[in-house]
This record gives structure tokens, C-alpha cells and sequence, in this order.
């Protein structure tokens, strides 16, 4: 009995000595590579044993620089003595010399033509390549309701370039009503509005149906989503008003500018 009892002892008595070089060896913490990049994804480098952005390589910080397509596409840095710009501008570069870029707009840049008007990031969809860019913001330049992508299936709604019928269902793809009510044989009121069609059926019973009346899409006001600018009965335009005009208000303010001129000319 003595000898397991002292078998014992020994035991806990080493156990606890283990414990006690366990609980005084102190903390090993792992730091970082001085010089090294600690994650391309966020852009940041190790300097003093920390990882922080590779903008402090020339005393700056990171910025919202002043174009949308920079600030999503590149790292911006800047102080208060430098101007917030992307990263290669101040020559802050990846250690191969290259931009610190996303993989998506680095795509389009350097296959721009293959990839114009088609979408650019898969996390995304309004993002589409253009003129060798990532942008979201194909529709500033467009007219509300004109198609912002290459397949011709995307509009512009609010400034985002979208396929709005598919709000209700994801396989209505915007159509161009008739410019003639085929009932009535006079010119078609859905023609200036948003109009879709089923793509699940077959092409021959497909039907180009007014959106707002049909599946209660509209903007955010709450009205039917316009046309801006599309051809309409007798060669007229569809106005931001949703109506078939001879021409824009922009046009008659024009004209009616002009005339007030020419009387005030002659006065």
C-alpha cells in the first residue's frame, strides 16, 4: 500500500511542477514579418511588428479619394499636405510593381474591349466595364429608361442600371411597348413606360405588357418607371413626363429662350 501511495505523490508532484512552468514561461505571441505584406485584400503591410496600411510607407493614411470608380477600384492615400489620390499616384505600389487594385477592375482595364458593357464584379451586378472601368455609374450620362448594358437587357432607373421587371420575377426582361395600341389603332400610352415580357414562354406567345400596370413596378415615388428619349407614334419622343411629345421640354425652353430674345432685340 505504502509503495502506491508514494507512486501517487510523485505523480502530483510532478504534475504540478509541469503546471507551474506552464503558468510562469511567459506568452509567446506571433508578431508580424517586418516589411511584408499582411493581407492584399485589405492593403496592409508589417511596420514595427503591426500591420497597418501601406499608405503609412509615405506618411499617409487612407481617404475617399474624389471619383467613385477610384474609390471602389483602388487604395486612396493622402494627408493634409497631400492630396487624397489613388495609392500609385504618391508611387506606393505592390512589391512586383504593380497597383494596389481590385482583381475585377484590373480584369477590365486590361481586357476592356472584350469586356465593354458587360458586368464587372461578380459580388456586384450594377457594376459594369466601361471604356476600361468598373463603374457604377453608366447611367449619369444616360437618359431615364434608355439601356445602360451590351445585351440590351438592363435600363437605367434612378441613376442604377438595372433590369427592373425582374423586381417581380427573374425571368421578365424589359421590352419596348408598341408605339400603337393594337386594339384602339391609335398611338400607345405604355410605349413611354416600362414594359415587359415573360422569357419563360415560348417566343411566339410572348406578350410586351405595361410593368406598372401588370406587376406594380415603379420607381421610388411611387409612379410607372419612364422611357426618357425612345421613338413613339409619329416621330415624336418620349418626354421625362411619360408622354409622347414632338419635342423634349428641354427643347421647347430652348426655343421659347430664343423668341423671348428676338423680341427683346427688337425692343
Amino acid at each position: 500500500m505504502k509503495p502506491r501511495l508514494e507512486r501517487i505523490l510523485w505523480i502530483n508532484a510532478n504534475y504540478s511542477f509541469l503546471w507551474l512552468l506552464l503558468i510562469s514561461a511567459p506568452i509567446r505571441t506571433f508578431a508580424c514579418t517586418e516589411g511584408e505584406v499582411c493581407s492584399e485584400s485589405s492593403a496592409t503591410i508589417c511596420k514595427n511588428n503591426t500591420c497597418t496600411s501601406v499608405c503609412t510607407m509615405k506618411g499617409m493614411l487612407e481617404c475617399q479619394c474624389d471619383t467613385e470608380e477610384d474609390n471602389y477600384c483602388y487604395l486612396c492615400c493622402g494627408n493634409e499636405h497631400s492630396q487624397c489620390l489613388p495609392a500609385h499616384e504618391h508611387n506606393i505600389l505592390r512589391a512586383n510593381g504593380e497597383r494596389w487594385e481590385r482583381e475585377a477592375c484590373a480584369r477590365c482595364r486590361t481586357n476592356g474591349a472584350e469586356l465593354e458593357g458587360l458586368p464587372c464584379d461578380d459580388n456586384d451586378p450594377a457594376r459594369l466595364c466601361l471604356a476600361g472601368k468598373c463603374s457604377n455609374s453608366v447611367c449619369v450620362n444616360k437618359l431615364p429608361g434608355a439601356f445602360c448594358d451590351r445585351k440590351m437587357e438592363k435600363i437605367c432607373v434612378e441613376e442604377q442600371c438595372e433590369n427592373p421587371c425582374a423586381r417581380f420575377a427573374p425571368h421578365l426582361m424589359v421590352c419596348d411597348c408598341s408605339s400603337i395600341d393594337q386594339d384602339t389603332g391609335f398611338a400607345s400610352e405604355d410605349r413611354c413606360q416600362l414594359c415587359c415580357y415573360d422569357f419563360n414562354l415560348k417566343p411566339a406567345n410572348r406578350r410586351c405588357q405595361n410593368a406598372y400596370r401588370k406587376y406594380r413596378i415603379m420607381d421610388k415615388k411611387q409612379r410607372p418607371i419612364f422611357r426618357v428619349g425612345i421613338d413613339c407614334a409619329g416621330g415624336k419622343t418620349c418626354n421625362r413626363f411619360g408622354v409622347c411629345a414632338s419635342c423634349s421640354l428641354k427643347l421647347s425652353t430652348i426655343l421659347i429662350g430664343l423668341i423671348m430674345l428676338r423680341i427683346w432685340n427688337r425692343n
